[in-house]
C-alpha cells in the first residue's frame, strides 16, 4: 500500500500535466469563444464543442503517462502492480475532480448566467447534460475513465509489443471499422440499429452502463501487458 501511495505522490508532483494543462487549454478556448460571442452579438443561443478538448486531452494523457513515468517508477524499485494501481488511483482522483467541475460550470452556464450573458452553450450541451446533476457527474466520470484507459491500453500495447504490436492493433481496428458497415449493409441491419438507438439512447447517461465493461477490459488488458512488458 505504501508503494501504491508512492506512485500517487509521484504523479501528484506533476500537477501541471494532470490538472492544470487540460483546464488551461479548455478555459483559453472558452475565453476566446466568449469574446467572439460578445463581438458577434448573436441573439439566439449557440453551441460550441470547445469543451471536448478536455476529453481529447484525457485520452492523450492516458497514452503519454505510461511513457513518461513507467521506466522511472520501475527504476525506483516500484512493482508493476503497484504502478498500475497507483496510476489508476490517480486517474480516478483527477476524473472525479474534472467531472465535478464540468457539472458545476454547466450549472453556472445554464441556470445562473443564461449562457454567460450571451446564450453561449460551451459547458452545457444537448445530449450530454440530461437528468439530475449527480447522474451527469457519474456519467462524466465514467466517460473520462473510459478515455484515459483507452489511451493507457494503447500505450501498454506499444510497451509490450513495440511497433509491430501497434501495426497489428491499428490494422485490426481498421478492418473492424471498414468491414462492420459493409456487413451491416449486406445483412440490411441499419434500420434495426437506428430504431434501437432511437428507442434506447436519448442522452449520454444511457451510454454509461456500456462504459463500465470498457473500463474494466482496458484496465485488465493494460495490467496484463505491463506485467510482461520491457522497461
Amino acid at each position: 500500500m505504501n508503494r501504491v501511495a508512492g506512485v500517487v505522490r509521484m504523479h501528484g508532483r506533476d500537477k501541471w500535466t494532470w490538472l492544470y494543462l487540460p483546464w488551461a487549454i479548455c478555459l483559453v478556448n472558452f475565453a476566446a469563444t466568449l469574446i467572439l460571442g460578445v463581438f458577434i452579438g448573436e441573439p439566439d443561443r449557440f453551441n460550441t464543442g470547445g469543451v471536448f478538448s478536455i476529453f481529447v486531452y484525457v485520452f492523450i494523457s492516458g497514452m503519454i503517462t505510461l511513457k513518461q513515468t513507467f521506466p522511472f517508477a520501475l527504476g525506483m524499485g516500484i512493482r508493476r502492480a503497484d504502478y498500475f494501481l497507483g496510476t489508476s488511483a490517480m486517474s480516478v482522483f483527477v476524473s472525479a475532480i474534472t467531472a465535478a467541475l464540468l457539472i458545476l460550470l454547466s450549472a453556472a452556464e445554464a441556470r445562473w448566467t443564461d449562457g454567460w450573458g450571451i446564450r453561449l452553450h460551451y459547458f452545457h450541451l444537448p445530449f450530454f447534460h440530461e437528468g439530475p446533476e449527480w447522474q451527469q457527474t457519474v456519467t462524466f466520470f465514467l466517460l473520462l475513465q473510459s478515455l484515459f484507459f483507452a489511451g493507457f491500453i494503447i500505450a501498454s500495447i506499444h510497451r509490450r509489443f513495440g511497433r509491430a504490436g501497434m501495426y497489428v492493433f491499428f490494422s485490426l481496428l481498421f478492418l473492424i471499422f471498414a468491414f462492420t458497415p459493409l456487413l451491416l449493409s449486406y445483412y440490411d441491419r441499419w434500420d434495426d440499429i437506428g430504431r434501437w438507438v432511437q428507442a434506447n439512447i436519448r442522452s449520454l447517461n444511457d451510454l454509461a452502463p456500456w462504459m463500465v465493461p470498457l473500463i474494466g477490459l482496458c484496465g485488465l488488458g493494460s495490467y496484463a501487458m505491463l506485467r510482461r512488458s520491457t522497461v
